[in-house]
C-alpha cells in the first residue's frame, strides 16, 4: 500500500525516474489509457484522478481529490522530445481526456528510450519505489517497458 501522508513543503521529488522504451507506436489513445489504469488502481482511488498535462515535455498529472491540499502538485514528467525522444506533446485543454480518446496521432514513436521526471512539490507525497512499480506495470500495457534500474530510495527525497 502506498504512503500518502503529506510532507512538509521542503520535502519534495525532484529526480530523474525511470528509464523506459517504447515497443511500438504511442498514440494520444495510449496516453488516455495509461491515464484510466492509473485512475483504476486502487492504491490512487482515495487519492487522485490522473490526466494528461499541458507542458511542453509531456506527463501525467495528479489531480488530487479535494479533501486534500489544494496547493499540492505531483506529476511524472515524459519528456516527450527532449533527450532524443523526438515526441510531440499537443496543446492541452480542459476536454483532453475525451479529445484524446480513441485518437490515433502519434505522441512517441517506435523503439524510442527515454527517462521521465518525477516532481512532488508543496506538501504532495513523495514518489516512492512502490509507487513506481505501480507505474511500470501501467506503461506495460501501453507497450513502454523499463530498461533502466529504479532510482534510489534516497534520490525521491530532495
Amino acid at each position: 500500500m502506498l504512503n500518502y501522508i503529506s510532507y512538509s513543503d521542503k520535502m519534495r521529488t525532484y529526480t530523474t525516474g525511470l528509464r523506459i522504451k517504447t515497443e511500438r507506436i504511442i498514440t494520444k489513445n495510449d496516453i488516455i489509457i495509461m491515464c484510466n489504469l492509473l485512475n483504476g488502481n486502487c492504491e490512487y482511488s482515495n487519492l487522485c484522478k490522473f490526466t494528461p498535462e499541458g507542458i511542453t515535455e509531456g506527463g501525467i498529472l495528479f489531480n488530487f481529490n479535494d479533501e486534500f491540499d489544494k496547493n499540492w502538485y505531483k506529476s511524472v514528467r515524459l519528456c516527450v522530445g527532449y533527450n532524443g525522444a523526438g515526441g510531440n506533446w499537443p496543446w492541452i485543454n480542459e476536454n483532453v481526456m475525451t479529445e484524446w480518446s480513441g485518437n490515433n496521432d502519434i505522441i512517441i514513436q517506435t523503439n524510442t528510450k527515454f527517462t521521465i521526471f518525477l516532481k512532488s512539490f508543496h506538501g504532495a507525497p513523495l514518489f516512492t519505489l512502490d509507487e513506481l512499480k505501480i507505474w511500470e506495470e501501467c506503461f506495460k500495457q501501453i507497450g513502454i517497458v523499463k530498461v533502466g534500474k529504479y532510482p534510489s530510495k534516497k534520490s525521491l527525497i530532495d
